[in-house]
């Protein structure tokens, strides 16, 4: 109905309030009175055909005037219908979003005029922005072109831009984005029952007896809603893939094809045949690289085999590990040989709470996984450090207390399986789940059937008696449900701060009013670690190449700074609380430095340690009292706190 979002919330306002004042407005959507003015002119332009028009009451505000209220309702049903549709223009990532998605479905010249009028900005400001559009098609083999005085356009494969929709316009954020589509994807694809090619999806699979995980499974319906609305537009793939489908799956790729054909009224080619078989190998199990398997094992066992000459992890005999992680580095090694690079949404939530794992995985896969096209991406890394970090937990199986837990979810059955799989994910070797089940049941279970269980887990607010700990969490499993269960987990388990003070040191301890800089804060804490013989050359070569591989910083608070494995002469962390932050890379600043130092062979001894480094990653009430700390007492204190 409206041309663009901002105009809905506008009307929505006005219509909900007898009088809306200019201030009013102006505020709830941060925009002039001036563009207010605009905005209302055009929203009347929409209304005039339906009974209805929006007045200004001087000094008063505006109001809205109905003067045929059946056309009135008709045009709130047909706003209500058309809403999720509507593109929303109110920050600059929105309007490139709806700029891409405008010259990707175009084949002729656009001239800038247009542009300017469809995206709501001026022409100086639109050059911006396709400045910074050359930096996002650049990425995809893509180019804007422009010829003068006509306009400009994008050129390049079909592939390489349906891979730049789904990346920069689609949000694969895990938190939404198994559970429902979003607003970007009904705007993409408006002409497409997304919820109707979801079951043909989910049923052709299951005919098949093909297993995929609902993440997958959500980027299958979105990859093939992006084949249909291309070819709808006559963008097709072409067939030049030397592809040769497996027998056994090309049964499922005709079922698919013909059932989409028949429901979406279009015509798939063999090329399309061919981008929907590529995607089910991305996103399933499916083996498409057979030959590659004593290459995957050799380089299974170099990277397990360099994890333990640098860090003193034994993880080479642990057949749960070494299978778990062929079955992995075979999917991913399949989409890198068809160039279907996937990202990983649990990427920042992998870095943030399992750094000790991270990091390890990062140094050890960078000096094994050299080569193309066996070398690993930063988002494939955190897919593998997940693997590595359960294996670490079984090393330390003889120290590690496994917790015993009662899930509760109050929205079925499908949904607690679901959130038991994502609790195993990322605390397998950490957590017991004795069972599943509902709130009534739990709440009729006799206190017996509490003797062995450390605390529980659930998706409502529970009222009980029982003296047992509980985490309340989302069904979908957020970043901050997996912090507040480590939190818990530090909690009841042995005093983490007390067993690792000893790695702290007085002499170790600066807090600075500024620091000029990334590097000279380093050159700082490298001097007060050689004064204290914990370092040497060799070591600081080592911090500074690890820079280079990945940022160290965990938020927009913490660093911590480290070698690409263990090399000082003792096992310590110098401090850094720096009062006004300091710029750690490009688009992140940091106030709290922790520089690692680990001794070989100590590996072991410094669990506990990234467990208190984690606990000031996500507990903003301890970060603030780490940057109160003016003294290295007040700071040991501070961390006595957790």
């Amino acid at each position: 109905m409206f041309p663009y979002y901002r105009l809905n919330k506008i009307f929505n306002y006005i219509n909900k309030n007898e009088i809306a004042s200019i201030n009013d407005l102006c505020s709830l959507l941060n925009i002039t009175d001036r563009t207010l003015r605009t905005d209302i002119q055009t929203i009347n332009n929409v209304l005039k055909d339906y009974g209805a028009t929006i007045k200004l009451k001087r000094k008063l505000g505006y109001f809205l005037e109905i003067s045929d209220p059946d056309r009135y309702e008709e045009f709130l049903t047909k706003l209500s219908d058309t809403e999720k549709y509507s593109i929303e223009l109110d920050s600059t990532e929105d309007r490139m979003k709806h700029l891409l998605n405008i010259l990707l479905y175009k084949d002729n010249y656009i001239s800038l005029d247009e542009l300017s009028e469809q995206v709501f900005v001026g022409t100086n400001t639109l050059k911006n922005y396709i400045k910074s559009l050359n930096n996002i098609l650049s990425k995809y083999n893509l180019e804007c072109i422009s010829k003068s005085n006509i306009g400009i356009k994008i050129i390049g494969n079909e592939d390489d831009k349906r891979k730049c929709l789904v990346e920069s316009i689609i949000n694969t954020n895990l938190q939404s984005y198994i559970t429902t589509f979003t607003k970007d994807e009904y705007i993409l694809f408006k002409d497409i029952d997304l919820y109707k090619l979801k079951d043909i999806v989910f049923t052709n699979l299951k005919n098949a007896n093909i297993e995929i995980n609902d993440y997958n499974l959500k980027n299958l319906v979105i990859h093939f809603a992006l084949m249909i609305s291309r070819v709808k537009n006559d963008y097709y793939i072409n067939n030049n893939f030397n592809i040769h489908i497996d027998d056994n799956y090309q049964k499922f790729v005709d079922d698919i094809s013909k059932e989409i054909e028949d429901n979406f009224d279009i015509s798939i080619s063999e090329g399309e045949k061919n981008y929907i078989y590529l995607h089910l190998i991305a996103n399933s199990r499916i083996d498409n690289l057979s030959n590659s398997d004593n290459k995957i094992k050799k380089l299974i066992n170099d990277l397990l085999s360099t994890i333990y000459f640098d860090y003193n992890f034994d993880l080479r005999n642990d057949e749960v590990l070494l299978n778990d992680l062929f079955v992995h580095l075979k999917s991913i090694l399949t989409t890198k040989y068809l160039e279907l690079n996937k990202r990983n949404p649990l990427l920042n939530t992998i870095k943030s709470n399992f750094p000790l794992a991270f990091d390890i995985t990062l140094s050890c896969v960078t000096k094994v996984f050299k080569n193309t096209p066996f070398k690993l991406t930063e988002d494939e890394i955190g897919y593998i450090s997940l693997h590595i970090g359960a294996g670490l937990e079984r090393c330390f199986s003889g120290t590690v207390n496994v917790k015993n837990v009662i899930v509760i979810c109050g929205s079925g059955q499908a949904t607690s399986r679901m959130l038991e799989t994502r609790i195993n994910i990322f605390f397998k070797d950490k957590i017991n789940i004795v069972s599943r089940m509902s709130y009534n049941n739990f709440i009729s279970l006799p206190k017996s059937e509490f003797r062995n269980i450390d605390f529980i887990i659930s998706t409502i607010p529970i009222e009980t008696d029982i003296d047992i700990p509980t985490a309340v969490v989302n069904f979908v499993f957020k970043t901050e449900d997996i912090e507040t269960i480590s939190k818990l987990l530090n909690k009841i388990s042995n005093n983490t701060t007390k067993n690792s003070i000893e790695f702290f040191n007085k002499n170790l301890f600066l807090h600075l009013d500024k620091c000029e800089s990334k590097e000279s804060l380093l050159d700082n804490l490298f001097d007060i670690m050689k004064k204290e013989n914990v370092i040497d050359d060799e070591y600081i070569s080592s911090v500074i190449d690890r820079e280079k591989l990945s940022k160290t910083n965990l938020n927009d608070v913490f660093a911590l700074p480290h070698p690409i494995k263990p090399c000082a002469k003792k096992t310590q962390v110098a401090v850094a609380i720096i009062d006004e932050p300091v710029k750690w890379s490009d688009d992140s600043t940091v106030q709290i430095v922790f520089l690692l130092a680990i001794k070989q062979g100590e590996q072991k001894n410094i669990e506990h340690l990234y467990d208190i480094f984690i606990e000031v990653v996500n507990n903003t009430v301890l970060q603030n009292r780490v940057l109160q700390s003016n003294t290295f007492e007040e700071f040991i204190n501070n961390l006595y706190s957790i």
